[in-house]
């Protein structure tokens, strides 16, 4: 049975994290009624797999990617949809699981980032931008997001590396 259940954690989770790429690619957002199921699946599962003590694993989930990335949020280095999908992991895995799932996006987007900057060559430039950033937060302590001074090309859906992760997380390679 506790087979059967895992199988529907897994494939459940997969669903909501496939559709929020889906709609991040397309229209550049994570839809709030995908992540409300999302969060709503994964209080259903920790609920029936482990009760009380599921509740707790479930609450730390959620909180724990707004407490890590929200920093990162204010400085407008990931979107709140990012944020909130990772709370979804979370909400299904607990916040150990969660956890290492949110090293291994930052990693899997480090790398992407990395490829796009090399495939645009345009590392100095985005070395420039940051180091810009840096020096303009230090000298007048306003924090104001750092991709609006981007270009497109340094944009990339951190969706993306997130459902490496996931992947990753419920192959057992992580």
């Amino acid at each position: 049975m506790y087979g059967l259940l895992k199988m529907i954690q897994v494939l459940s989770l997969l669903l909501v994290v496939q559709a929020a790429v889906l709609c991040d690619l397309d229209r550049g957002r994570i839809p709030n009624g995908l992540i409300l199921a999302g969060l709503g699946m994964g209080f259903i599962w920790q609920s029936v797999s482990d009760g009380i003590a599921g509740i707790a694993l479930f609450l730390g989930g959620i909180f724990l990617p707004a407490a890590i990335f929200g920093p990162l949020y204010c400085f407008r280095m990931i979107g709140a949809g990012d944020i909130k999908l990772m709370s979804v992991i979370g909400a299904f895995l607990g916040p150990a699981e969660c956890f290492s799932c949110m090293v291994c996006s930052v990693l899997a987007g480090g790398v992407l980032a990395l490829g796009l900057v090399l495939y645009h060559r345009n590392l100095f430039q985005r070395i420039c931008c940051f180091t810009d950033y840096v020096r303009e937060y230090r000298d007048t302590g306003k924090w104001t997001p750092y991709l609006a001074r981007a270009d497109e090309r340094a944009r990339f859906c951190f969706s993306v590396p997130v459902l490496i992760s996931v992947l990753g997380c419920i192959g057992g390679v992580i």
